[in-house]
Order: C-alpha cells, then structure tokens, then sequence
C-alpha cells in the first residue's frame, strides 16, 4: 500500500488540482456542488493510504551514486531545498563559486539539453538537462552557455528576435555527456551574487526533489538553530495569556537541546498551534539554511509533521500559509507554522492530528515537544511547558462588523460605490473577515486609497480588483495604472489595469492598499560606454529603467535590423556584444526604443563607426 501511495501521490494532488482549476473556469454556480464531493473523495482516498503505511514517515528513496557534482570545487553552499524564500520554499540549492563568475559548470550524468531560458529576472540564464533515470537537473544563474549551446541559443534568440528565451529541444539536438563542460559560472537573472542555483526534477511530474538526498558531499556537523517558539490563536474564543495575539517566546540556547528565556508557562485556552523560529548552518559557512523535519509533540503525542523532499511549483506559493505571513513579511523571519490552514495545498505534512491544532481547555499544565533534523542528521529539541485553562480570557470590546465573511472554498465577490473584488474559491487559505478602509490621497496619487483586508493577509492566486475611476480624463486614461503600496518598503507597485466602463481593473496577488496613479512619464535611456568611434571594441552597454509601469518592450537595431543586447534587470544594463558574423566593419546606425507598460516611449539613436 504503502508503494502505491509513494507512486500515486502526485497524482491525487494533480486531480485536485485540475478540479479547483475547472472550479476557478466555470464558476462556482455551475460545478462547485458536484465537484466538492469528488473533492473530498479524493482527499478521503489519499488520506487513507497515507494512514495505512505511515509512508510520510520515511524519507524518499532516490539514487545516491549516480550523479556527480555540477562543479569541481568543494560545494559549499549558500542555500538549500525548502528554505523560506519570498512567496516560495526555495527549489534548489545554491552552491557558491568563490564569490567568482566564470567557474567551469558540467552537466551531472549523460543525458539532452531539453530545455533553454533566458531571462533577465529569475534563473536568468539556465539549462535543463533530462537524464535516463526519471530526473532533471536544473543549472541557473550561467554566465555564459558552452560555445555549441550558445551558438544554438544565439541563433533562436535572433530568429524570435528576444533576449528573452524559453524553449523546449528534443533528445537528438544537443545531447551531453556527464563530466561535459556545459556553462560558465555566473550572476544572472536575479542572483544577488555569483553562485550557482542547482536542482533535481522528477521528469514525468516537474515535482522539485531535493538535490541532498542524492549523495552529493555536503559538510554538516551543526545542529538546526532555534530562535523561539511562537503560541497562535486559531479560532475567536481562543487566547494566550487572556489576549488573542500571537506570542513569541525567544530560546536560551540556540542549538542542540534549547530552553526558553521564560520558563512561565503560557496561559493558553481554546484552539491554540503553535510554530517554531528555526534555520540551520553548516560546517564552515555563515549563511543560515533551512530545514528539513521538523516535529511536533504534545503530552508525547505527535501532531505534527513536515518534510523537506519535494516540492511542486503549482502549490509552492503555500509557503506564504506555511509561515507567520506578517513576520515573514516584514522581517523575513525563518518561523514554520506547525500548523495547516484549511486552504493549504502543501503536501510536505505528516502524521496530522485536527491540522496540527489543539484545543486547550482542562486546567492542565501540558508538555510540548520539539525535534527539528537536519538532513545529515543532526538534531535540536526544545520542551516547554503550558498552562490549559477551562475559561476563555475576557473577549474583545467594540469588534468592528466585516463586510463580508468570506468562505475559502467558493467564489467570493463584492461591490462598493468605489470598489469591486472578485476573489475564486481557493485563493484564500482561510475564511476571511473582509474590511475596506478608504484613506486620503498620498503624494503622486490621483484616487484615494483603498485597504483591502490587510496586506499580512496572503492568497494563492490572483483574483480581480476594480477601482471606480470616473475622474481620470479620457485623454489620461490609456496612462492609468492601479497601483499598490506596500508598508513596510514605502513603496508603491504597479499592478497595471484595464478599463471597465468606469473601472479600472486589475488581477493584482496581494490584498492590502490600492490606488490609482497616472504614468504619463517615459523610460529613461542613457548610455554608459558608447561612442562615435568603436574600432577595436568589443561592445557597448546602455542604462535602461522606468519609473511606475514598468519596461515592456526593448527594440534595438543597427542599420535598421534588430540586433541582441543582453538585459540584467537588477542592474538596469542592456549589453551588446559585436558579432562579426552579423556585423560588417565600417559606418552604422544604432538605435534604441524603450517602451513602457502604459505605451511611453524613449529613442536614443546615434551613428558610430566600428
């Protein structure tokens, strides 16, 4: 039974998934009913065949010999599999190349290139290699491709004319072979410095496995790092210490066998979860990584469980209801929920009981427990204690009355004189409490500003927001954008937006504050090296960036005919690098158009000699 699950998870979690997707389509008149039924037959099957083996318990069997290591330099890494990363659990782990670019990369076992993409955000320059035995290696951040994969890239780049590149090759166009030289070392996409980002892909699935399970020769003799526990109200009548506000309780020791700072037991009553601050170091390194098992006790019954194997790309924007949303917003704290939402689609939980919650209401003091593993082994434990009460505390005075109290599972929707939600079922991970505020206009602003829930309220998809926007002047209108502004960076961001009749509407992936704002500014182009006379160079870079909207298009040429320049978008720098297959000596023309999202328009264009 157990081998059947181990076989067959992926693809109840993929039924689910094409079901709330059909939901999403349809609409929630249409299929809802029905399809919650298959639903939860669904679940009910999977959670059964969990139960019989227990399976979640064992860590995932994977070859341990058969690939070798994408460098030839000690790995030391930077950051591994399932650390907490913005709306994501990192899919990989980042070798560092001794804070140098231009490191030979070799492909891991023999193997076809499969996929190449070009970005100037994300990966930024990466290779995917498909291997015979079910997995994918994944290399990103390249500086450069090995001379035939570059010429192949360079090739399609210019036939699509895009630096921007994505495609898919067949096994018989350009297989390689392990130990091959397939790239250089690098820092683009958006690294934030030069590494190497490595992962391991289920072929069949696209699930993310991780790369430390397979054997690769990583030092780690350092036990996990706890920094606090954290006690959660999960319900209204629940309370911690007669207040209904989360509680950090900081730790003594921070490995090992921790305490807390304050050994008083906190007075807990009702449905009460709990989450653990935590990282982990390792031998010789000073960055901080994340972890791989963590469980949880209460009164030595376990109620809690999560492991970092896998991973999926479809539901890895979860992490955001895996953590405390605020802190991890705000402070980018390491805290793991021990807990799971009634939306969270993560499949790395185990041995749940009630989702990890627990109702306190005995007058009981009550030992909690926990055991947080690295993946060589190396472990921390912290035991505390807490004090169930019968009596709730005294409840709050005034609650203000929501909107709306909105239903995770089902399509929600809601209209105001000045704004408009359409949220689908499954967006929210929880039930929410829906308020609007509406405050005064900010500086640059053209509308007032609106606060959609909260912005420490996370959802897993987009979903539709309008603004009433009848006091923009049509000949301003084509230049309006919905705008949302974010606390804690003072900054705002443009979510774009189309019109409505008299809405501006916009499919933003945050709640929080909202506004319109008017982008009648162009992008701004200025060069760093070019020049009149370029004998003897090899190339040229320019200064691109946009102020509200954001770039969208990039159109260069050289004597009318489009030309590629490589775009690192953390540094704002368009390069191009002269081609003498494409390029003759002697007098030309460049030129430069920069557009943004709303249609503003910078040229720069000059002639220079070469």
């Amino acid at each position: 039974m157990c081998v059947v699950y181990e076989k067959y998870s992926f693809y109840f979690m993929w039924l689910r998934f094409k079901l709330l997707n059909i939901c999403q389509a349809l609409g929630q008149h249409i299929l809802i009913p029905k399809s919650r039924v298959v639903l939860h037959l669904l679940i009910a099957v999977e959670f059964v065949l969990m139960c019989f083996c227990n399976c979640a318990n064992a860590q995932l069997e994977v070859p341990k010999d058969f690939f070798r290591s994408p460098l030839d330099i000690p790995l030391n890494l930077s950051g591994n599999f399932g650390e907490l990363r913005t709306n994501h659990f990192h899919a990989g782990i980042d070798i560092k190349t001794q804070q140098q670019e231009g490191l030979k990369i070799y492909a891991v076992a023999d193997g076809y290139i499969s996929r190449i993409k070009v970005s100037p955000f994300g990966y930024g320059y990466a290779l995917y290699i498909t291997h015979n035995n079910g997995y994918t290696s994944v290399y990103g951040h390249l500086k450069k491709y090995a001379d035939k994969i570059g010429t192949y890239t360079k090739d399609q780049q210019y036939k699509i004319q895009s630096f921007s590149l994505d495609i898919i090759l067949q096994p018989d166009e350009l297989p390689v072979t392990k130990g091959e030289v397939i790239a250089l070392s690098g820092n683009s996409g958006g690294s934030g410095g030069p590494h190497l980002h490595f992962e391991l892909r289920e072929t069949l699935t696209e699930r993310i496995v991780n790369p430390l399970l397979f054997g690769f020769d990583i030092k780690d003799k350092i036990p996990p790092t706890v920094n606090g526990i954290w006690i959660v109200p999960m319900s209204d009548s629940a309370t911690i210490n007669s207040n209904r506000l989360a509680v950090n309780y900081e730790s003594k020791n921070s490995s090992g066998n921790c305490v807390l700072k304050n050994p008083t037991p906190a007075i807990v009553h009702g449905n009460i979860a709990f989450a653990v601050h935590t990282s982990d170091m390792l031998d010789g390194n000073s960055n901080r990584c994340g972890i791989y098992r963590i469980e949880f006790f209460v009164d030595s019954l376990q109620i809690y469980g999560q492991r970092m194997d896998r991973l999926d790309f479809t539901t890895n924007r979860a992490m955001n209801a895996h953590t405390i949303y605020e802190r991890f917003k705000k402070h980018k704290s390491s805290i793991h929920g021990s807990y799971r939402l009634p939306g969270n689609p993560l499949d790395i939980y185990d041995n749940l009981v009630n989702d990890g919650i627990y109702n306190f209401s005995d007058d009981k003091i009550h030992e909690c427990n926990y055991i947080i593993t690295d993946i060589m082994g190396n472990k921390s434990t912290v035991k505390f204690k807490v004090q169930s009460v019968s009596k709730p505390g005294a409840k709050p005075k005034n609650a203000k009355v929501p909107l709306a109290i909105w239903n995770w599972e089902v399509d929600n929707s809601l209209e105001t004189e000045d704004v408009k939600l359409n949220v689908p079922a499954y967006t929210l991970y929880e039930d929410l409490d829906l308020f609007i505020e509406k405050a005064p206009k900010a500086a640059g602003v053209l509308s007032s500003r609106y606060k959609i829930a909260s912005p420490y309220e996370p959802v897993h998809n987009a979903y539709s927001l309008g603004i009433k926007a009848d006091f923009v002047p049509e000949k301003l209108k084509s230049k309006a954008v919905i705008v949302r502004f974010d606390p804690d960076k003072n900054k705002n961001t443009s979510e774009g937006g189309k019109w409505e009749e008299s809405w501006l509407v916009a499919k933003p992936t945050y709640l929080g504050y909202f506004s319109v704002m008017i982008d009648t500014v162009k992008p701004t182009v200025s060069s760093l090296d070019f020049a009149a006379n370029m004998k003897g160079r090899y190339q040229f870079s320019f200064s691109i960036s946009d102020g509200l909207s954001g770039i969208d298009q990039i159109k260069p040429s050289i004597d009318g005919k489009w030309i590629l320049m490589e775009y690192d978008a953390k540094s704002n720098r368009l390069t191009h690098y002269f081609d003498l297959s494409r390029l003759s000596k002697g007098k030309h023309e460049f030129q430069l158009e920069i557009i943004d999202a709303v249609g503003n328009s910078k040229l720069y264009k000059s002639t220079f000699d070469w």
